[in-house]
């Protein structure tokens, strides 16, 4: 076979290929999550920057001048720091269920409605614990090193302190689940294979 034919041969199977139906609706989708995902950019850097902006307002507006040092008031720094773990609760929360959404759902391949449920079941503990950490740190009596003259910086030690301590914090916790979720997940599908198909449906039909 020379190669004239091996060419005709193979324009001809590219002329009999046909397209797949939903090779257009795959297409579609990839733009749109592309076009999705380039949103959520442009939303984080906006909020990033408005977020950077109102801090540096707030310290700007509350600053004091004492013996050509610049300081704040105890309970601004407080108040600051606060509002600073609050928002990290609040924005690493979603973003960690995100992420944790696919990873559940491969765990428990054999009744995918349980991992919506048991994400639902760690979102509730997941603001218990931050919630209580953050009012666990709230300081609402000043420390008698806060208001020396170098209150500020081991007051800032501190705050970075307590910031440090409630990531790590959530560090560690998300190891611990992404370790023992897996485990979770094939005593789970143990049991749920010993199930009988009628005793599967009840239980489909009541976690639905």
């Amino acid at each position: 076979m020379n190669v004239e034919q091996l060419l005709h041969e193979t324009l001809h199977r590219a002329d009999s290929y046909e397209v797949s139906p939903d090779l257009f609706a795959r297409v579609r989708r990839s733009i749109e999550e592309d076009r999705a995902h380039r949103r959520r950019v442009r939303t984080t850097v906006a909020w990033t920057l408005a977020g950077l902006l109102s801090v540096t307002a707030y310290l700007v507006a509350l600053a004091e001048v004492i013996d050509g040092r610049v300081t704040w008031p105890w309970w601004a720094l407080e108040a600051l720091t606060t509002a600073i773990l609050i928002t990290l609760i609040l924005v690493l929360g979603p973003l960690i269920r995100r992420f944790g959404r696919i990873f559940a759902s491969s765990v428990f391949t054999a009744h995918p409605a349980t991992a919506q449920h048991f994400l639902r079941v760690l979102d509730v503990a997941y603001y218990l614990v931050f919630t209580a950490f953050v009012l666990i740190e709230t300081q609402v009596i000043p420390r008698e090193e806060w208001l020396g003259t170098s209150g500020n910086a081991v007051h800032l030690q501190w705050l970075a302190g307590r910031i440090g301590g409630m990531l790590l914090l959530m560090g560690l916790l998300h190891a611990v689940t992404i370790a023992l979720l897996p485990v979770l997940g094939v005593v789970y599908s143990s049991i749920w294979r010993q199930l009988t198909p009628e005793e599967q449906q009840t239980a489909t039909d009541e976690t639905g």
